[in-house]
C-alpha cells in the first residue's frame, strides 16, 4: 500500500512539540496517511526466540509471517515521516526497536557480491525532531542513525525538520517552532 507512513515516536503526543511539527508537515504533504504510534504499538526489540523465527524465515525466503508486515509496509511507502524527539542524545528506544523490526535482509535490503547493502526502499523520508538544548543537526546521534539506516535501506532522499533550543530559559519557544513550520514549504518542494 503506497502513500504516506507516519512513524510517531513521540511520547507525550498531547503536548509534544515534535508531534506538532510533524502534523504541520503532514498537512503540507496533503492527502491521508497511516500512523503507527510506537508508544501504543506492540513494537519491541528482537530476542532469542523472535530472532530465531525471523532468521529461519529469511533463510527460506518466506516473508508471509505477520512479523514482516511492518517491514513490507515501510518498504512500500512513497513517503515516510518519522517524528522523534531528541531523547538522551538520540531518540526514544521504541524507534530503535521499530527500525530493528523493519530492517529485514533479503526483503528491505540485500548484500551484493561485494558485501555492500543495496536497499529496496525508494521513498522520501522526513525526520522531524525537536531538541531542548542548542544541538545542531550535525550533533544529533538520532539523525545519524536515521541517515545510516536509510542508506542501507536504499533511501537517498532524507529531509530534516528540526527545532533546537526549546528548553533554554528565555528562548521564545513559539517563535522557534513557527520558524521551523515556515521552512516546511521549502522542505516539501525543495525546487520551489
Amino acid at each position: 500500500m503506497p502513500g504516506t507512513l507516519f512513524i510517531n515516536a513521540c511520547v507525550r503526543r498531547g503536548t509534544s512539540r515534535t508531534d506538532r511539527l510533524a502534523r504541520a508537515l503532514l498537512s503540507a504533504l496533503g492527502g491521508g496517511f497511516e500512523e503507527v504510534v510506537l508508544e501504543t504499538s506492540d513494537v519491541r526489540g528482537l530476542d532469542s526466540a523472535s530472532l530465531e523465527r525471523r532468521d529461519s524465515s529469511i533463510a527460506s525466503g518466506d516473508f508471509s509471517d505477520p512479523m514482516f508486515d511492518r517491514a513490507k509496509r515501510f518498504m512500500d511507502a512513497d513517503t515516510v515521516v518519522v517524528a522523534a524527539p531528541f531523547w538522551e542524545s538520540c531518540f526514544p528506544a521504541t524507534l530503535k526497536a521499530y527500525l530493528e523490526e523493519v530492517s529485514v535482509p533479503r526483503l528491505v535490503y540485500r548484500y551484493n557480491e561485494h558485501g555492500i547493502p543495496e536497499g529496496n526502499c525508494r521513498c522520501t523520508l522526513y525526520y522531524v525532531t525537536t531538541r531542548g538544548g542548542p544541538v545542531p543537526d550535525e550533533g544529533d546521534l538520532g539523525l545519524m542513525v536515521i541517515r545510516e539506516t536509510c542508506r542501507v535501506f536504499g533511501i537517498t532522499d532524507v529531509r530534516v525538520l528540526s527545532a533546537s533550543g526549546l528548553d533554554i530559559v528565555g528562548n521564545d519557544v513559539e517563535a522557534i517552532l513557527s520558524e521551523a513550520i515556515e521552512r516546511i514549504p521549502g522542505l516539501v518542494s525543495p525546487t520551489a
